[in-house]
């Protein structure tokens, strides 16, 4: 595994994958083609450098079936490493739980200090867009936080492009 590992997770964790070259995103849409849904979950189980290329690997092999393993590894991450790209896979897979999950994420990231709530504070706002304008929107959501959200999501589409 440490092949689907190594190369990419310094890159792609926490919110690096913001500054990611093409070619990043080319070599580990190819990468993710070799991986079945049954590693792509390992991953997700791993500690974090796993974790964090099992969410991208997740996004890129657009499979339904890793919904679950998606937001089981996202509620024992421990932080802003993983959580951000843990957070855009679970924006391609929302389920029923996915926004108790983020506030859930939200509540222990401030609790600890992770630094990464205002980013799940924004990706929330997208599961719920009831807020109308940035005025009366959650003040843990910067506008930096949405453009986060709104950059990571747009990586995890460039993987899954054929």
């Amino acid at each position: 595994m440490s092949r689907f590992v190594s190369p990419f997770y310094l890159k792609l964790m926490g919110f690096n994958a913001a500054d990611a070259p093409a070619d990043l995103i080319t070599k580990v849409r190819e990468r993710s083609r070799k991986l079945s849904a049954q590693d792509i979950t390992q991953l997700l189980q791993m500690h974090w450098r796993p974790r964090v290329m099992g969410a991208w690997y997740a996004i890129a092999a657009q499979d339904a079936s890793l919904a679950a393993a998606v937001h089981d590894s996202l509620e024992t991450c421990l932080g802003h490493l993983t959580s951000p790209p843990l957070i855009t896979a679970a924006l391609a897979y929302p389920n029923a739980s996915t926004a108790s999950l983020f506030q859930d994420y939200i509540e222990a990231d401030k609790r600890m200090q992770w630094g990464a709530a205002g980013f799940a504070a924004a990706a929330l706002a997208l599961l719920q867009p009831k807020i109308e304008d940035e005025a009366s929107a959650d003040p843990l959501a910067r506008a930096e936080d949405r453009e986060a959200v709104s950059t990571l999501a747009a990586f995890g589409r460039a993987l899954q492009s054929r």
